[in-house]
């Protein structure tokens, strides 16, 4: 019997160790719902943010912060740990800022999808990956803040300056010149129908008026068309005349020399011996072996 119960203790220890071993190991096997942790290191301010601050990825919560403290190795950082679900899409090109939540003006992680590798972020418990921050726009803001209000604080004293006495004086002078002008182009505009009555009447006058002169301009083509023929047949008796009477004419011109070149010799004679015309021209003396060559030199001369 001794025997027996000891039997029997030792294969219900066995079946009870067995099933516990099945079982962690199944569990261990099926851990698919178990947190990835992150690691966040910055420098900025993480205002609002606390552990068990919520994480949101597109608005939806994959997480929470599971401890917010100090960089042990630099006091001017912050180091946030994170538990996210596993199946939330980090990668490495993804980002944390701090934003606002709602009107209750809490605080929470949102992450963020930036440019460069869309590869899955391979983190561990014992290895945390790190998931860089960059400032939000409220934080930005806070940043470009007292620039802007030094900028608002010169424009403000840049419009006292523009606004001073005077200046407001020539403004209201400008102001009233511009109503008056108003009050002018009102005026014209209720006489703008009757002078684009008086203009429609001159432009139907000019239409009558050009066919009208459509007339004179056909008679006036004509008479161009009767001066052209008259001025070819110009031309071509100029021609005519030019191929006839050329050779003539210099016929003539030849002949008209030969009788100037005569006149001129007959000119230099009577110069020399204006007596010859009364007279006649002196006879020619005899040469020797003439007869009356020696008698010659002795009858007297004529006077």
């Amino acid at each position: 019997m001794e025997n027996r119960a000891h039997a029997i203790a030792a294969v219900t220890f066995l079946l009870v160790f067995s099933i516990g071993a099945v079982v962690v190991y199944y569990w261990l096997a099926n851990r698919t719902n178990e947190p990835l942790a992150y690691e966040i290191v910055t420098s900025q301010s993480v205002g609002g943010l606390s552990a068990q601050s919520e994480v949101q990825f597109k608005g939806i919560v994959v997480g929470h912060i599971a401890s917010l403290g100090f960089d042990p190795n630099d006091r001017a950082r912050v180091v946030m740990r994170l538990q996210l679900q596993p199946k939330t899409y980090v990668t490495h090109a993804t980002y944390a800022v701090v934003a606002m939540q709602g009107l209750t003006g809490g605080s929470v992680l949102e992450l963020k999808l930036g440019k460069g590798s869309a590869a899955p972020l391979a983190t561990s418990d014992a290895h945390p990956a790190r998931i860089p921050m960059q400032a939000s726009v409220l934080a930005s803001l806070m940043d470009v803040a007292p620039k802007v209000m030094q900028d608002l604080r010169d424009v403000l004293g840049n419009a006292n300056k523009l606004l001073d006495t005077g200046n407001r004086q020539h403004v209201a002078a400008s102001l009233a010149q511009i109503d008056a002008l108003t009050r002018q182009l009102a005026a014209i505009e209720t006489k703008l129908p009757a002078l684009l009555a008086d203009v429609q009447r001159s432009v139907a006058d000019a239409d009558r008026l050009v066919r009208t002169a459509q007339t004179p301009v056909r008679n006036a083509t004509a008479l161009e068309a009767s001066i052209d023929a008259l001025a070819r047949s110009s031309r071509q008796l100029s021609e005519r005349l030019n191929r006839q009477t050329a050779p003539d004419f210099d016929t003539l011109s030849q002949s008209l020399q030969r009788t100037s070149e005569q006149l001129d010799q007959l000119l230099r004679e009577l110069k020399a011996k204006p007596q010859s015309l009364i007279f006649g021209p002196p006879t020619r003396p005899p040469g020797p072996g003439e007869p009356g060559f020696g008698k010659h030199d002795k009858e007297p001369r004529q006077p």
